[in-house]
């Protein structure tokens, strides 16, 4: 059990993704509800890249689960390339904090990277974005769905 009461935030994570064709409205738009896809797509990602994978989470006989989002869009999200800035904060080891950003899709790996290092507020609120997103999970002990603890592996992992 992870005991320090203090919020531990990660790096901040930065993928790229093309929104293909199917995924816009008639509009041109990026559908709404695609916008939550991908960020549990940017999310998931980083879980896999530390090996937390639904495998080991069902193996550990507990999972994440997503109970809250706030989402707020900024800008149209088109067809083609987009930057996902993904971040964690944790204030225990029963709540885990995942903030998502969507950045231009032009902008190089550096330039992306340069606009979420120089923001100094939380990612779920930074300015000149796409789209901008939190989501509160909860780990679930599976066969009971009771409140568990959050893997404090995984959550070194993350947070070192």
């Amino acid at each position: 059990m992870i005991r320090d009461l203090s919020v531990r935030e990660s790096q901040i994570f930065l993928g790229r993704v093309d929104i293909p064709f199917d995924d816009i409205d008639a509009g041109g738009v990026l559908y709404n509800a695609h916008y939550l896809k991908y960020c549990d797509r940017a999310r998931n990602s980083v879980f896999a890249k530390f090996d937390w994978t639904w495998d080991r989470m069902v193996a550990s006989r507990c999972i994440l689960a997503v109970v809250s989002v706030e989402a707020e869009y900024r800008r149209a999200v088109r067809q083609g390339p987009v930057w996902i800035a993904t971040h964690f904060s944790m204030e225990s080891d029963r709540f885990l904090n995942a903030s998502h950003s969507f950045l231009r899709g032009e902008l190089s790996e550096a330039e992306a990277r340069s606009a979420v290092n120089a923001w100094n507020g939380p990612l779920e609120k930074m300015r000149g974005v796409y789209f901008r997103a939190k989501f509160r999970l909860v780990p679930i002990a599976m066969g009971n769905f009771v409140p568990a603890s959050l893997d404090p592996e995984f959550a070194d992992a993350i947070f070192k």
